[in-house]
């Protein structure tokens, strides 16, 4: 791995990747929506640039100044969410734990497509997610799958710091 010194930090150096091989990449892991509403923009934008080809929308792809925003709003995102964990919540009250650790997991949610973490990173399906998720007095995350959460959080802002879409 290289590395680079840059404002006494080390940080990896970025792997160049074109905006139509890396957009659907990221777009496994992170919701559009967030980012389009991160740079006021509508939930269309991306997906008609990506596809102004084949739709009969008038835009024309994206620009250089359209890379350079969206590299710049992942790279934020990235940071983010490398400061980010999911922490159980010690209290005396188990369900009062349980619903605290469900509100944190629905506010990461809206960031990251959580079918990226359950289902490649757990290995579980929706059904598994919805039960913890909307009964948590009956269904809870063990302590090693909220491990698995925050470390896939990690990953997932790791790898938004290391693309940089490329035209």
């Amino acid at each position: 791995m290289h590395w680079k010194k840059k404002d006494s930090k080390m940080e990896t150096e970025k792997i160049k990747v074109s905006v139509n091989q890396g957009l659907p990449m990221i777009a496994e892991m992170i919701k559009f929506k967030y980012v389009t509403d991160y740079i006021g923009k509508s939930s269309s934008w991306i997906y008609h640039k990506m596809n102004h080809e084949t739709t009969t929308t008038t835009s024309k792809g994206f620009s250089q100044s359209d890379i350079d925003l969206l590299n710049t709003v992942f790279k934020e995102i990235g940071e983010k969410l490398l400061s980010t964990r999911i922490s159980s919540v010690e209290s005396d009250d188990i369900i009062e734990s349980r619903q605290k650790i469900v509100a944190q997991i629905k506010e990461l949610s809206k960031v990251i497509c959580m079918p990226y973490i359950y289902i490649n990173k757990l290995g579980k399906n929706i059904t598994w997610y919805k039960k913890r998720m909307s009964c948590p007095e009956k269904y809870r995350f063990k302590d090693e799958e909220i491990t698995l959460f925050n470390m896939s959080i990690v990953e997932i802002g790791n790898k938004l710091l290391s693309i940089e879409l490329t035209l």
